[in-house]
């Protein structure tokens, strides 16, 4: 189909293309033609298949084109001690606009290859000096030739010229007039040469795509980690971190068991930094790292290093660590954390965010960094340039997963809500709305609640906007926050989620109560939960005193629900679950002679790793179902599921006195 393709094009010269085969094995398959180079002179348009992970014209400008401070900072780590310096063989330079007009306007499309690389060059620095892009129309002659000519370059003219075109002045977008045509034709050129390069001229050329912050649209990168995978054992030290680089500033693909082999042997080879790429690498891909090995060396590496380790790199290592979970690391964690709290005075905000926000990886608590990193991020809470209404997000998610106060002045709680309705800050509301519905949910964990806000995220109009019409996508912070109102909030008169929404996003929601006849196997969890139903069946003596639902329908999980008279101490049949639907808040009847009981499974995650202790949201739950009343039971995980059936039975009979 491709040669079919190439063969239709209708581009000038077509020895390019010739024995396809050979110069472009079958591992560099392309996912663009150089038919969308449209030379000479087509208007540009970008095909559909152009990058399937792209975005938008508008994005490319704000996000793609200018390098972050940690890819910044990550660059810069690789090529420390790179010297292959560039160097331009200038042979008639520009300096006046005469001379740069007739340069231009020759006919170069009869120029040899070498001719149009050294024309590049020689107007390079009178284009920097006035700032002058490649876009320019000006330049149309120059491009024309070079499309005609770009497969005559060899390698060393081709590298020049990449380098050169890096330093001109930077285009509006990546699809520029003139601008589109140069790098996509040089892009395939380059793929198609890589198959005769050695390992450290595919990274000089690697370098120079980056720096004309292309790294996530050409291919050459892209096909560069595909084809070292094959020989990822074979890479030194270097050569791997130059490879996770690249992981990160293409972001196309998971990082390959064989790269993940290959680190693990050279890990601890590397210092701070160079486990920093490694880790934004992993981070960036969304890849969490499988060898445990790797994760320990990182957080020892930190521990060792933890008073002179930069921030960027520190920042990188904390995100790669918590997306890892390595839950057998928890006490080499904690050594990590205790020696971070002496640093938190010199570390930016976002670093010590994300030292707060190990704690809800790994779903335990270290209260003294914890406590540190609050102390520190309330001064600046007010700062909109320092803490954005994501950082408040995460600081309340953390917080309110542990329920805990650090009682810092002001107090962080107060200061949160304050911000969340500061009019400054409508325009991060308004390109963030989920944020701040996550940020409500993780208030009202802790019995806040802010009317105003609630009427405006929970207006149907501003559902559908935010999240689309399907049911589906309904999120469980929204119905947490309607099903709170019904029980804390008496007061709130404002919009409300429609019935139908609600209970069709319960569905959605719901974790249906697992039974022995299911069709999907039996998980742990499942058992935990169904042990439970049976011992209470034994305690009641009877299945119809028992009643299992959503009684609290923004938890997933359902509850065991038993009905006890006063007088008599004996169960009775608990009535009146009827009149409910899925979605509903379910009330227990009002009888003053009947004690309810919600038995409540608490599995392992929703209690700190380890204990006993619940979190936020299951405290939450034991609160509101009191206010709704009923007495909440609670059966532990680690309390329960290792009993014998009659210390079972007795366990949970004991609750119920």
């Amino acid at each position: 189909m491709f040669k079919q393709l190439v063969t239709n094009m209708k581009h000038k010269n077509m020895s390019l293309f010739k024995n396809y085969d050979q110069l472009y094995p079958s591992y560099c398959a392309p996912r663009k033609f150089l038919a969308e180079v449209k030379s000479p002179r087509a208007n540009l348009k970008v095909s559909n298949d152009f990058h399937t992970t792209s975005r938008t014209s508008s994005d490319m400008k704000t996000s793609k084109l200018f390098a972050t401070h940690e890819n910044s900072f990550a660059f810069n780590v690789i090529t420390k001690h790179n010297l292959n310096k560039l160097q331009y063989k200038v042979s008639e330079e520009v300096f006046t606009l005469q001379a740069f007009n007739n340069l231009l306007d020759r006919n170069w499309r009869e120029c040899a290859a070498e001719d149009i690389m050294n024309a590049f060059e020689n107007v390079r620095k009178y284009c920097i000096v006035n700032n002058i892009p490649l876009s320019d129309m000006r330049f149309n002659k120059l491009v024309d030739g070079l499309m005609d000519n770009c497969e005559k370059l060899s390698d060393e003219n081709l590298i020049s010229l990449l380098g050169c075109i890096s330093e001109y002045p930077l285009c509006e977008n990546f699809d520029a007039h003139n601008f589109h045509d140069i790098w996509s034709c040089l892009d395939d050129i380059c793929c198609w040469k890589m198959v005769n390069w050695d390992i450290d001229k595919c990274f000089i050329v690697a370098n120079i795509w980056y720096k004309m912050n292309l790294g996530k649209l050409c291919d050459f990168i892209f096909i560069l980690i595909d084809r070292l995978s094959k020989k990822a054992e074979n890479l030194s030290k270097d050569q791997l971190v130059n490879v996770l680089f690249y992981f990160n500033v293409c972001r196309r693909r998971a990082v390959d068991f064989e790269y993940e082999y290959a680190i693990e042997k050279q890990i601890r080879n590397m210092n701070v930094d160079e486990m920093a790429i490694v880790s934004m690498g992993y981070f960036k891909t969304k890849t969490r790292i499988k060898i445990l090995g790797i994760i320990e060396a990182m957080v020892q590496k930190v521990t060792e290093d933890s008073k002179d380790i930069h921030e960027i790199a520190l920042t990188a290592i904390l995100k790669v660590v918590r997306y890892s979970k390595p839950t057998k690391l928890v006490k080499e964690i904690h050594e990590m954390l205790d020696r971070l709290s002496f640093e938190v005075e010199r570390l930016s905000n976002l670093c010590c965010l994300h030292i707060m926000l190990m704690n809800t990886g790994l779903q335990v608590i270290h209260k003294n960094s914890l406590q540190k990193s609050c102390e520190k991020l309330i001064l600046d809470i007010t700062n909109e340039d320092k803490i954005r209404l994501k950082d408040i997000e995460r600081i309340l998610n953390v917080l309110s997963m542990f329920n805990y106060d650090p009682k810092t002045n002001p107090d962080i709680f107060q200061a949160s809500y304050l911000e969340l309705h500061k009019q400054s800050r409508l325009a991060e509301l308004s390109a963030y709305p989920r944020c701040l519905v996550c940020a409500l949910n993780y208030l009202s964990l802790c019995n806040i609640y802010s009317y105003e806000l609630m009427d405006r995220i929970l207006d149907v109009d501003h559902i559908e906007q935010t999240y689309g019409k399907s049911s589906k996508m309904l999120p469980r912070e929204l119905l947490s926050l309607d099903c709170s109102i019904t029980i804390e909030c008496p007061e709130y008169n404002g919009n409300r989620l429609p019935p139908r929404l609600k209970y069709k996003g319960a569905k959605w929601l719901a974790e249906y109560t697992p039974s022995y006849d299911q069709w999907k196997k039996i998980t742990r969890s499942d058992k935990l939960v169904l042990d439970t139903i049976d011992t209470v069946k034994l305690i009641v003596k009877d299945s119809n005193l028992f009643y299992v639902g959503h009684v609290l329908p923004h938890f997933s999980r359902s509850d065991i629900i038993v009905c006890k008279n006063k007088e008599t101490g004996k169960f009775v049949e608990p009535n009146g679950f009827e009149n409910y639907v899925l979605g509903d808040v379910m009330f227990p009847c009002e009888d003053s002679s009947l004690e309810w009981f919600a038995i409540v499974v608490v599995g392992w995650n929703n209690t700190v790793r380890d204990s006993s202790n619940l979190l936020g949201n299951m405290l939450m739950k034991r609160r509101q179902l009191e206010k709704i009343g009923y007495k909440p039971v609670f059966v532990i995980w680690n309390e329960f599921m290792n009993l014998p059936p009659d210390l079972k039975y007795r366990y949970i009979s004991e609750k119920l006195k």
